[in-house]
C-alpha cells in the first residue's frame, strides 16, 4: 500500500497493511534541517525542505504544512508576532487586536492568496501536492475559530468574554470561522486537505457549556459543511487535552477524524468513534516522547496497541515533538507499529 492508500483505508474503517504512523512534527521540522522555527516558518524553501526531511527521517504516513500553527491567521489579521533571531523559541502572538466590538468590525477576512504568511504555506502546499500528493496525504494546518478568537482577543480575555458577553463572543467566533474556512478552501484548491487545530477548545479552557453553545454550532453549521462543499473529504479536528467530557459534541461537529490525546479516555473515544463511523488517532504522551527514555516511549506505545490495535479506524502518533526532541524517541513508536505489522510483537513479553 502507498501511504495514501493506507490512510484512506483506515479512514474508511477498512483493513490496512499496518496502522498509520502520524507523529506531531511542527517546529521540530526546523531542527531537522538546522534552522530555527523563526527561520523555517518565514521561508517557503526552508519549510519545503523541512517537510521533506521529516518524511525522510520519520517516514510518517501524512505530512502537515505547519510550524507555529496558531499564529498564521492571527498575524494576517493584524496581531503582532514576535520572531526570535537568536534562539530556537517558537514565534508567538504578543499583541491582540480586538478589544471591543468596533475593533472586530473593522477587520476583514484576509485573502489567503496575499495576506501575511498565508501565501507562503499555500506555495508549499502547491509544490507538495504536485510532487508527492499522489501517494501521501499532505495537509494544510488551519487554526480553528475558538483558538483564533483567543489570539485576537487574548486568551484570558476570551475566556471571560464567553461568560460575560456571549453575544459578542458568538460574533467573534463566527468571524473567525470565516477565516478558517477561507484558508481551508485555499489549501483545497491546491489538492491539500486542511487539518483544523483548535486546542484552546479543550475542557480546561472551554467549559462543556461553551463547547456546546459556541464551538459545536460554528463547526456543525458552517465550517465543516463549507469545507466539504469545497471538496474536503478528510477533515480532522484536532483538540488536545482530556476531551472525554465533550466527545459527543465533537463528533457532532461533522469532522471526519478526531484525536484522543493522552489524558483522554481512549477506550471511550474508540467506542464513540466506531459508533459514529469515524477514525480516531491516539497519542503517546508528549512529555514522555520529549523526555524519554526510548524504552519508556516504546512501552507506552505497546500498552496502547495491545488494547486498540484491532480497532477499526485507528491511527497512532504522539504529542507535539519539541524543537530539540530526540528522533530516537519518535522512532520507538514507529518500531512498535512495524513489529506489530510483521507479527513479531509479543505483547505479553513486552509488558511482563
Amino acid at each position: 500500500m502507498t501511504k495514501r492508500e493506507r490512510v484512506e483505508a483506515v479512514y474508511a474503517l477498512k483493513p490496512a497493511d499496518r496502522i498509520p504512523f502520524v507523529p506531531a512534527i511542527y517546529e521540530h521540522k526546523g531542527a531537522l534541517i538546522g534552522k530555527s522555527p523563526s527561520e523555517i516558518c518565514r521561508s517557503a524553501d526552508l519549510l519545503y525542505a523541512g517537510l521533506m526531511k521529516e518524511l525522510e527521517v520519520y517516514d510518517a504516513d501524512m505530512l502537515v504544512i505547519g510550524i507555529d500553527v496558531y499564529n498564521v491567521e492571527a498575524e494576517a489579521l493584524g496581531c503582532k508576532v514576535v520572531y526570535f533571531e537568536d534562539s530556537n523559541d517558537c514565534p508567538a502572538v504578543v499583541e491582540p487586536v480586538v478589544h471591543c466590538p468596533a475593533d472586530l468590525r473593522r477587520l476583514g477576512v484576509p485573502d489567503p492568496e496575499c495576506a501575511g504568511r498565508m501565501p507562503l504555506y499555500l506555495e508549499v502546499a502547491d509544490r507538495l501536492s504536485r510532487e508527492i500528493g499522489a501517494w501521501i496525504i499532505v495537509r494544510g494546518a488551519v487554526t480553528g475559530p475558538y483558538s483564533m478568537a483567543a489570539e485576537l482577543i487574548g486568551a484570558e480575555q476570551w475566556v471571560l468574554l464567553t461568560v460575560d458577553d456571549p453575544g459578542f463572543a458568538r460574533e467573534v467566533i463566527e468571524f473567525c470561522a470565516r477565516v478558517t474556512v477561507e484558508f481551508g478552501k485555499a489549501f483545497l484548491k491546491r489538492g491539500v486537505e486542511p487539518i483544523i487545530f483548535d486546542s484552546r477548545a479543550t475542557p480546561t479552557l472551554a467549559s462543556p457549556r461553551v463547547v456546546k453553545s459556541l464551538v459545536l454550532p460554528v463547526y456543525r453549521d458552517y465550517v465543516i459543511p463549507e469545507l466539504k462543499a469545497a471538496g474536503g473529504r478528510f477533515l480532522p479536528l484536532i483538540i488536545g487535552g482530556n476531551t472525554t467530557s465533550i466527545i459527543d459534541d465533537l463528533i457532532a461537529t461533522g469532522a471526519t477524524q478526531f484525536l484522543s490525546d493522552r489524558p483522554a479516555n481512549l477506550a471511550k473515544w474508540c467506542e464513540k468513534a466506531l459508533a459514529a463511523r469515524v477514525p480516531v488517532r491516539a497519542n503517546v504522551d508528549a512529555v514522555l516522547v520529549n523526555r524519554g527514555p526510548a524504552a519508556a516511549v516504546r512501552r507506552q506505545a505497546v500498552e496502547i496497541l495491545k488494547d486498540f490495535h484491532a480497532h477499526p479506524g485507528f491511527l497512532l502518533g504522539c504529542g507535539v515533538v519539541a524543537y530539540d526532541g530526540n528522533p530516537e524517541h519518535v522512532h520507538a513508536i514507529r518500531h512498535v507499529i512495524d513489529e506489530l505489522a510483521a507479527g513479531t510483537l509479543d505483547f505479553e513479553r513486552e509488558l511482563s
